[in-house]
């Protein structure tokens, strides 16, 4: 078993899970999620993130070279949406993010280079960041707390590279290489700033996942089954739960003695994250490319019934209390 060792004017409610009973000694519980339109339909949401308080944000940016333009909007604890007011970037995307309790870091690319923002969920305060020095690209984060987060950032002639601040972001630590994921996607998972698991996805589909315990100095190598040709999500609070890709589609991998557990889910997946270490949500989408979402749990999946979702879901953010998934003009929230 592979285990971790360490511990607005505008505003709409979004319609969540429902359950329904089926007889006194047994029950069916049904799923079902209403999509929200996007406040702002100029830039597409491709990043959302919440905190451990049940707070949810989304942005999202149009990457045009000749007007700047970024969208960024939150949802309250209620239910609610609102707008958030966000400085301008130019060719900007975000590709990653990440909440603790009430700090936000949302990061990715722009004209001049890294795009980094610190986000406060209580009034939504934006702070400009600069990320480690000569980054082109953060591709990942992950905060253990509101002070401390790990970055992964690419660099000139693709260099891959780790990072760590301890004061939210004002300050970063020397960039660290990692020679074995050059030209790799990747997908971290921190627990704290010393543990962290990061997968790797190369040119040529070989799937590595690696643990380290002392910060990114030294790793050691998780054993994966060879038929994964992605690793696209992660979780690793009690044991590592995966979202993977083979040859028979997408699946979510969890370890077991001397292999892995596999669930396939019968479509395309994009993302997934975990409101517990048993229970995850899954979004995506089907063959006729109609959006789709499950809940995984270690005891089987649960099918989401969507309304009012005109697109795939492309990414995910869970907490204990709420999940909330996003489409390029769509929110959708289910309490898991």
């Amino acid at each position: 078993m592979i285990t971790t060792r360490g511990v607005g004017r505008y505003a709409l409610v979004i319609g969540v899970a429902s359950l329904l009973l089926a007889g006194c000694t047994s029950s069916v519980v049904a799923l079902s999620a209403v999509g929200v339109p996007s406040i702002s339909l100029v830039a597409p949401l491709t990043t959302v993130a919440c905190t451990s308080t049940g707070t949810c944000l989304t942005l999202g940016a149009s990457g045009a070279a000749s007007g700047p333009t970024t969208a960024a909007q939150i949802r309250n604890h209620k239910g609610v949406w609102s707008a958030l007011r966000v400085p301008a970037a130019l060719g900007a995307s975000f590709d990653a993010a990440s909440c603790a309790t009430n700090v936000c870091l949302f990061a990715g690319a722009q004209s001049t280079g890294d795009l980094l923002w610190s986000i406060n969920a209580d009034d939504g305060a934006t702070t400009t960041l600069s990320g480690p020095a000569g980054g082109l690209l953060i591709r990942n984060l992950s905060c253990p707390s509101d002070s401390g987060c790990v970055a992964i950032d690419q660099a000139a002639h693709g260099l891959t590279r780790w990072s760590s601040t301890t004061d939210a972001g004002t300050h970063w630590s020397a960039p660290r290489t990692l020679a074995w994921a050059l030209d790799a996607s990747t997908v971290l998972a921190c627990l704290t700033l010393a543990q962290c698991y990061l997968a790797t996805t190369s040119r040529h589909h070989l799937v590595s996942l690696r643990e380290t315990l002392d910060g990114g100095v030294t790793w050691t190598v998780i054993t994966t089954p060879s038929t994964w040709t992605s690793l696209t999500s992660l979780d690793c609070h009690t044991t590592c739960t995966a979202l993977v890709t083979q040859a028979t589609g997408s699946s979510v991998a969890t370890p077991s003695k001397t292999s892995w557990t596999q669930t396939d889910l019968g479509f395309s997946a994009a993302a997934m994250s975990c409101a517990t270490p048993g229970s995850c949500l899954v979004v995506g989408h089907s063959p006729d490319q109609s959006a789709d979402m499950t809940q995984w749990q270690s005891s089987g999946l649960r099918r989401v019934s969507l309304t009012y979702v005109p697109s795939p879901l492309t990414n995910v953010a869970c907490r204990a209390n709420v999940c909330v998934a996003v489409g390029v003009t769509t929110t959708v929230a289910l309490r898991p």
